[in-house]
């Protein structure tokens, strides 16, 4: 097995089962376009599972979709606390902090 398999595996095993559920059905929302909806399951799966990095990236998503930058960058910064390594969320936080820089000017 690749190292990159073996890891995301052991990963989504720390995660319970009841929050990988709830990050599926908002993946699903959020590829129909229903951003609002998808944001309250990726809520939920977090509450089950306050660690998972993953939802709160994709919470970041939908919070920028919906215009909400501050929030987004927030959920952001707590996907980069729990999972350093994943660059994903600090390339999404700081194109959004550069927008609200420009923004501002």
């Amino acid at each position: 097995m690749q190292k990159g398999i073996d890891m995301e595996w052991l990963y989504a095993k720390a995660i319970p089962i009841e929050a990988q559920y709830l990050y599926r059905k908002a993946m699903e929302l959020s590829e129909k376009g229903q951003t609002g909806m998808a944001l309250n399951y990726y809520k939920q799966a977090v509450v089950i599972a306050p660690r998972y990095s993953q939802a709160y990236y994709q919470m970041g998503n939908c919070l920028a979709l919906l215009g909400m930058y501050r929030e987004a960058i927030e959920k952001y910064q707590r996907a980069i606390h729990i999972d350093p390594s994943s660059p994903e969320p600090r390339e999404k936080m700081d194109r959004l902090i550069s927008l609200e820089d420009r923004r501002k000017k």
